[in-house]
């Protein structure tokens, strides 16, 4: 319906996405099989909402908002490997390691990486709002649609989890 996932995103994914963590350790969120995805549907659920709620003129175009949420950390469904180490588990809640096979990017250029060499084009405002998604915006006057996809994106969803 949305025109982003892509069959080359979907094989470049690989089942790994659907088993990813979404985080490492067990203080943070979602670190458990399958907690990216649910990450992922969480956040698309709540900006949704919250961009329906909004007045007309501060709402961001429904569909990029979907692609961005659905995209913003697919970079995370090859980064962590499980923790073998029973000590590291038990004493620091570290249920997942680093995948040390892989280049060393940041979620955000991994997963902009991901998105385009998949074939799924991205504007200027979604590549923004996926490398500030995490920015505090409430002293800007968000005028482009870039800064409101970020401030929107994130900001509320991730208290859900």
């Amino acid at each position: 319906k949305h025109g982003f996932l892509t069959d080359d995103l979907i094989n470049l994914l690989g089942p790994e996405f659907i088993g990813a963590p979404a985080c490492s350790t067990t203080n943070l969120y979602n670190a458990f099989e399958g907690g990216l995805v649910l990450h992922i549907l969480n956040t698309t659920k709540y900006a949704v909402s919250i961009n329906e709620m909004l007045p007309e003129d501060k709402q961001v175009n429904a569909t990029s908002l979907i692609k961005l949420c659905f995209l913003h950390q697919i970079g995370k469904s090859k980064m962590f490997v499980e923790q073998t180490s029973q000590w590291h588990k038990d004493n620091k809640g570290e249920m997942f390691k680093f995948n040390e096979d892989l280049l060393s990017m940041t979620v955000t250029e991994r997963s902009v990486y991901y998105a385009l060499s998949s074939g799924v084009s991205l504007s200027e405002d979604e590549v923004f709002a996926m490398y500030n998604y995490n920015e505090d915006f409430s002293g800007r006057p968000m005028k482009t649609n870039g800064e409101k996809l970020a401030a929107i994106h994130v900001k509320f969803p991730s208290f859900a989890e």
